[in-house]
């Protein structure tokens, strides 16, 4: 399953930002990384503002940030389960939320000097990867196994 929202006029957005669109993309994703199970996962595509609130009230920290996530379990690594464990999560895994700032993610593509869409889906792999367990706060070798997971999935999402 998997639900999108967003703060913005569906008009203003381009197509790929369908929760349609979204959603086979996330389908992808979810197959390679869960196999056999039925997974959950809430996006909401939000502005600069909200996203700093929400990172203020829930991290702490008050500053705009391109991507936020919020895990429903944790470390759920799938590509280190033993296969007996991959079925074992009951009807449907929900994962979580991610959170991405439309305004940054704009921002960072033009900075960045490439696609809305290859920024956007950056940013949606990597809140990913954060919902089940990477995080490239723990350090160098932590850094760059997510860094080699993010390479994987956005080939993954975005297609040859």
């Amino acid at each position: 399953m998997f639900e999108f929202s967003s703060d913005f006029d569906p008009n203003s957005l381009p197509s790929w930002l369908s929760e349609s669109s979204l959603g086979s993309r996330w389908k992808i994703l979810s197959t390679f990384s869960f196999p056999n199970v039925n997974t959950h996962l809430s996006l909401v595509l939000t502005d600069d503002e909200s996203i700093q609130e929400l990172n203020r009230v829930r991290r702490g920290k008050d500053y705009a940030t391109d991507v936020l996530s919020f895990p429903l379990s944790f470390d759920l690594i799938p590509w280190e389960l033993p296969p007996n464990k991959k079925e074992n999560f009951g009807p449907i895994l929900s994962l979580g939320e991610i959170v991405i700032s439309w305004d940054t993610c704009k921002a960072q593509a033009k900075s960045i000097g490439h696609s809305e869409e290859d920024e956007f889906f950056r940013l949606f792999v990597h809140g990913f990867l954060h919902l089940i367990g990477y995080d490239h706060e723990r350090g160098e070798e932590d850094e760059a196994l997510m860094k080699e997971k993010e390479d994987l999935c956005l080939d993954l999402v975005l297609g040859p």
